[in-house]
């Protein structure tokens, strides 16, 4: 109890002569803010990311590819290979008894950003007419839908926020010719919202394509996964491959998803190790501005490590407090605001996506924020400790 209470004490002591060395202070607590802000901006990217990657995935909605390919883009299913998707067991069905099965082909679309006119590309998806029963989430928000056999497109309201030329009326210049725009759709905040639809067999078409990309299929339940793949697999004409939509989503963003990390962490590392040297030197100031203060507590019988603690708990007060800072400048610069990912080749679709700041990203910012002021400040703390009380006594 009476380590506790010069701990208390000393460390008041201490907070009351802050503003005495006000600048050595906001060196804390302007480079933590730094820091935090840097971090929860970039860590909320990744997250972002992540959350419009997954949103809506079902494990009873499927992907098939043709086996060995890794997205949809490098994938072909011929006709008579959707035909037969169409008539395995396992699928759901609408009351009339057809399968719920989308066969899609997917290409892309050239866009300007808002923000800035750059050239852009996003995906240009030629879908089934049983599209929006296997995506129930995805409803008409503004126009109407496309007609089969028309160029018209329909587009995805993330989209149509963060790139031009995409509101209902416009036209958006194809392979073929210009397609008019004529309706907008949203739900689920997730990957489809940043994409152009139109009927798929209107875009085989107009590209002068035969084959299909995908084909995505709501299954009857969960299980029905392994009466689907089994029908399959009987017919050795089919080679196919038949992907969850979580497995999925998770493949197709897995590189994006490791990239967004190693940077986040990577410049969150720098900053942090930056921070650190700061918080010592800092720290180590603040005590030599300190040493006759120090030592009068020492000499009347405050003890070594109730000193080490009080200005370790004064680096981490002054983290804390530069953390919150930083903290609530990312919060209220980014949070909510849309972006997309980056590229400008027409082989970098864009994805829309908005930033999103969780408690979980402002625990990992705090604790990295308490971690480098513990660690800035032991060293000083130490030394602090260890000198003899005559010697800075004289040194003051």
């Amino acid at each position: 109890m009476r380590t506790m209470t010069q701990i208390f004490a000393a460390t008041g002591v201490g907070l009351r002569s802050i503003p005495q060395r006000l600048g050595n202070s906001l060196v804390i607590v302007i480079g933590m803010a730094g820091v935090v802000a840097v971090l929860v901006s970039v860590l909320a990217m990744s997250r972002g990311f992540r959350e419009t990657i997954n949103a809506g995935a079902r494990p009873d909605r499927v992907i098939v590819l043709v086996r060995g390919a890794d997205s949809e883009s490098n994938s072909v299913l011929s006709r008579a290979t959707v035909a037969a998707l169409q008539a395995a067991p396992g699928l759901r069905k609408d009351p009339s008894g057809n399968a719920l099965i989308s066969s899609e082909v997917v290409l892309v679309a050239p866009v300007a950003r808002k923000s800035n006119g750059a050239d852009a590309y996003i995906t240009l998806r030629g879908v089934g007419e049983r599209h929006f029963q296997v995506h129930p989430e995805l409803k008409l928000v503004a126009g109407r839908m496309f007609e089969p056999g028309l160029h018209e497109l329909i587009v995805g309201e993330s989209a149509r926020a963060q790139f031009a030329g995409l509101e209902v009326g416009n036209q958006v210049r194809l392979h073929d010719g210009d397609w008019t725009i004529v309706g907008v759709f949203a739900g689920g905040d997730n990957v489809r919202e940043s994409e152009v639809m139109a009927d798929a067999q209107t875009v085989l078409s107009s590209y002068q394509l035969d084959a299909f990309n995908s084909a995505t299929a709501l299954l009857e339940s969960d299980a029905s996964l392994m009466t689907f793949r089994s029908a399959l697999a009987q017919q050795p004409s089919l080679d196919v491959q038949v992907l969850p939509e979580p497995e999925y989503l998770g493949m197709v963003s897995r590189s994006i998803n490791r990239l967004l990390g190693i940077v986040a962490y990577a410049i969150g590392g720098i900053m942090a190790v930056g921070a650190l040297f700061s918080v010592l030197n800092t720290m180590y100031s603040a005590v030599g501005a300190r040493i006759v203060e120090l030592a009068t507590l020492r000499a009347i019988g405050f003890s070594a490590p109730a000193i080490v603690a009080s200005i370790v708990i004064e680096a981490l007060l002054l983290a804390v407090v530069g953390s919150a800072i930083g903290i609530a400048i990312a919060y209220l610069a980014f949070d909510g605001r849309t972006i997309s990912t980056l590229g400008g080749t027409r082989w970098d679709t864009q994805v829309v996506y908005a930033l999103t700041i969780t408690p979980a990203l402002v625990a990992v910012a705090v604790a990295l924020a308490c971690s480098v002021g513990m660690l800035g400040s032991l060293a000083p703390a130490l030394k602090a400790a260890r000198a003899s009380i005559a010697t800075s006594v004289r040194a003051g």
